[in-house]
């Protein structure tokens, strides 16, 4: 079934790129439309692509992109119909995927893949609905649609790209290259400065990653499981969410969390692109301070 989803992805970026290079407005239709092309290429047909050649046109939009050739469109007029009415294909996303997750959950199904074909369903019942709702024709939905994605550009492949990133670090062995540094410095009866340990691990490669759940199964493996769980008999569920919390102090402070701190400034046209991430500092110091205090209370022994 998620082949289909990757396939409308497919077939909307190729109806961007056609938009795009007709554009005679656009300051780099061509080379924009190209970008778009070849994303939508492979979304929609990459798992037939010989390896090679798909790796081939990932390097194409890293080419196109690192030579500023990606650039979002002039601004389009502002559409004037719908009012409060546009709140509802705001919240048929959240909804759709939630009974999907319910759904998935009754039958016993996969809820990972729930939960991504009701997003998916949910985008289209939101499309429609919007396009309903404010009476724009089917091209001024597709030239808003390829506005926002050219004004996004190469940040909104971010979260694929980090979240493959993390399954990278966990085949390549990272978790026990950690898990040796860590106890080449720490010895294993040493509570406190273990449960520090983990915490800075997992916020710095959040950090550097951008994505928590990147982050997780590296650090799970290489300090959490072996160093904290097991010795001290900690409860795992409870110490696995305070560690994923503890990368969200990372991803609040990086640029690499794009979807997070880098998207917002280029969708409100913010002067720095550290605005963001400089109102978060605070909130991400005073968010791993309490988790590691609640960690280091789990971990102590009664």
């Amino acid at each position: 079934m998620l082949e289909v989803a990757y396939s409308l992805i497919g077939v909307m970026l190729l109806w961007f790129a056609l938009l795009t290079a007709r554009d005679q407005q656009h300051p780099k239709p061509l080379s924009t439309g190209a970008f778009w092309l070849i994303l939508g290429l492979l979304f929609g047909i990459g798992g037939l692509l010989p390896h090679w050649l798909a790796g081939a046109m990932v390097v194409g939009l890293v080419v196109l992109d690192g030579l500023g050739l990606v650039r979002a469109g002039p601004p389009l007029a502002s559409l004037e119909n719908g009012s409060a009415r546009l709140t509802l294909p705001i919240l048929l996303m959240p909804a759709t995927i939630l009974v999907a997750s319910l759904v998935c959950r009754w039958r016993g199904w996969d809820l990972s893949q729930g939960a991504l074909m009701g997003l998916s369903l949910g985008s289209l019942l939101a499309l429609f609905s919007a396009w309903r709702t404010t009476g724009a024709s089917l091209a001024e939905v597709g030239h808003a649609g390829r506005q926002l994605n050219d004004t996004l550009g190469a940040l909104s492949l971010l979260p694929q790209l980090l979240a493959s990133l993390g399954v990278v670090f966990a085949q390549a062995g990272v978790g026990d290259w950690l898990a040796g540094g860590v106890l080449h410095f720490i010895a294993p009866h040493q509570r406190l400065a273990l449960v520090l340990a983990n915490c800075l691990a997992m916020a710095g490669l959040a950090a550097l990653t951008g994505n928590s759940f990147a982050a997780f199964p590296v650090i799970a493996q290489g300090i959490l499981s072996p160093l904290l769980l097991k010795p001290f008999g900690a409860d795992p569920s409870a110490l696995a969410v305070l560690t994923l919390a503890v990368g969200a102090s990372g991803t609040l402070i990086t640029q690499m969390a794009a979807n997070f701190n880098l998207v917002p400034v280029a969708l409100l046209e913010l002067k720095s692109p550290l605005a963001v991430i400089r109102l978060q500092r605070p909130v991400a110091l005073a968010l791993w301070i309490s988790q590691v205090l609640l960690m280091i209370y789990l971990t102590t022994p009664y």
